[in-house]
C-alpha cells in the first residue's frame, strides 16, 4: 500500500506514545484517523489537538481486551469515513514484572488481554471490513524487540504470541493472494509510557492488596522508565512504520540493539542449544 492521502487508518493505543506519533504521521500523510484508547481524558486531548492542527480525526473510547469493543470501533470508523485502510492493533501494557511462575492469573489474564488478544480482537473485527473492500489495505501489529529474543518475563511471551499470531495471518494472507498487507512492528526501546501500564488495570484483574504504587517489580519499573526516558522518539519509530507499509515489510524493527542476541538465539535453536542472555550495548 503506497498511497495515503484520502484514505482512513485506525490505531489503538492512540493518546499516548507510538499510538499517537502513529495517528499523527498518518494524518500528515492525508489519511483520516480514528484515534482509539481506553484513557477518555487523553484520548479527548489527543483528538482536539489533532484537530487543531487540522486533522479529521475520530476518537473512540476502547478497551481492546474486549471483542465487543473492537468490534463498535470498527463500527464507528465505517460509519464515519466509510472504509478503513490501515489498522494499527498498538496497545500494549507492560505486566507482572516478578518471577514468572509467581504470577497469579489475574496477572496472565491482564497481560495476556491487552497485549495478545487486543491483537486479535482487533484483526477479527477490521479483516472482514478491509478484504471485502477489495482495496489495497494494511493491518499492523506491534510486537516488540522482545519477541524476536529468548522470553524473560509475561510481556515478552505475550510478543512472542502476537508475532506468532501474525507469521500466520501473513501465510493465509498470501495463500488467498489478498490485496490487504501485514507488518509485526518489533521496537525496541522507544520513549513511551509503557511501565505506567498498571495506571489503567481494572480493579477485578488486580491481586488482593496490590495497587499501582505496589505491583511487583516497582523498582525495576522505575529503572525501566528512566531507560525509556533516553531512547529513540515515537515519531521515529512512525517514520519507519510508514515505510515498511509502503514496502509492504513484514519484520520491522526499530534498531540493531537487538540483532545479536536473536542471531544468538537462532543458533542455539539450530545447535539444540540454551537461550542466550542479552546484554544491552
Amino acid at each position: 500500500m503506497r498511497e495515503f492521502a484520502g484514505k482512513t487508518a485506525v490505531v489503538t493505543g492512540a493518546a499516548s506514545g507510538m499510538g499517537r506519533a502513529f495517528a499523527e504521521r498518518f494524518a500528515t500523510a492525508g489519511m483520516k484517523v480514528v484515534l482509539a484508547d481506553i484513557e477518555t481524558t487523553a484520548l479527548e486531548t489527543a483528538v482536539a489537538q489533532m484537530r487543531d492542527a487540522g486533522h479529521d480525526v475520530l476518537g473512540v473510547r476502547t478497551d481492546v481486551s474486549k471483542q465487543e469493543s473492537l468490534d463498535e470501533l470498527a463500527q464507528q470508523a465505517v460509519d464515519a469515513f466509510g472504509t478503513v485502510h490501515v489498522v494499527c492493533n498498538n496497545a500494549g501494557v507492560d505486566g507482572y514484572l516478578g518471577t514468572i511462575w509467581e504470577a497469579s492469573p489475574r496477572d496472565w489474564q491482564w497481560t495476556f488481554g491487552v497485549n495478545f488478544w487486543g491483537v486479535v480482537h482487533g484483526v477479527t473485527a477490521f479483516m472482514p471490513i478491509l478484504l471485502a473492500q477489495d482495496e489495497e489495505a494494511h493491518i499492523v501489529n506491534t510486537a516488540s524487540a522482545t519477541a524476536i529474543v529468548p522470553g524473560s518475563n509475561i510481556y515478552s511471551v505475550t510478543k512472542h504470541a502476537v508475532l506468532a499470531y501474525s507469521e500466520a495471518i501473513y501465510a493465509q494472507l498470501k495463500q488467498m493472494d489478498a490485496k490487504v498487507g501485514i507488518s509485526a512492528l518489533c521496537p525496541g526501546t522507544v520513549n513511551t509510557n509503557l511501565f505506567y501500564g498498571g495506571r489503567n488495570r481494572p480493579d477485578e484483574l488486580r491481586n488482593p492488596g496490590e495497587s499501582f504504587d505496589n505491583e511487583p517489580g516497582t523498582d525495576a519499573r522505575a529503572m525501566l522508565r528512566g531507560v525509556l526516558a533516553q531512547s529513540i522518539p515515537p515519531a521515529d519509530v512512525a517514520e519507519i512504520l510508514i515505510d515498511a507499509i509502503r514496502n509492504d515489510r513484514f519484520y520491522v524493527l526499530t534498531d540493531e540493539e537487538w540483532d545479536e542476541t536473536s542471531r544468538q538465539r537462532e543458533d542455539a535453536i539450530m545447535a539444540r542449544g540454551v537461550p542466550p542472555q542479552r546484554r544491552r550495548r
